[in-house]
């Protein structure tokens, strides 16, 4: 993560708890959803700058889909990885967070399709 990422707006943050990919067992992280895009984990908040993220994803392109299973207030980012569609899934402790946190994912990957569309750039 370089620091020319840093001027990059957070449209949300805090703490989530993750799936792991390999080993399925449930890690609290702290993510950061940025305008671009990047959604970000990291084991606690960053301090100073955002320094080198344990999870680093983007929302670009990508499908939700809310679950009460295996915990109440799932939820599963399904998304492109190089060619390889990888699904994430998180919780939340409340309905209304998880949500805030759908809201701001769909936000983000809406808006990154209208620029694409328009040929702008972020």
């Amino acid at each position: 993560m370089s620091n020319s990422d840093t001027h990059i707006p957070v449209v949300k943050e805090g703490y989530l708890w993750k799936r792991g990919e390999h080993i399925k067992n449930w890690r609290k992280r702290y993510f950061i959803l940025r305008q671009d895009g990047a959604f970000l984990g990291y084991r606690t908040k960053p301090e100073h700058g955002l320094g080198d993220p344990l999870n680093d994803f983007t929302v670009k392109d990508c499908q939700l889909m809310k679950q009460e299973k295996p915990k109440p207030n799932t939820f599963i980012i399904r998304g492109l990885q190089w060619t390889v569609v990888v699904e994430r899934m998180f919780y939340v402790e409340s309905n209304e967070e998880r949500e805030d946190w759908i809201a701001a994912i769909r936000s983000v990957a809406e808006n990154l399709k209208v620029t694409e569309e328009e040929g702008g750039l972020l």
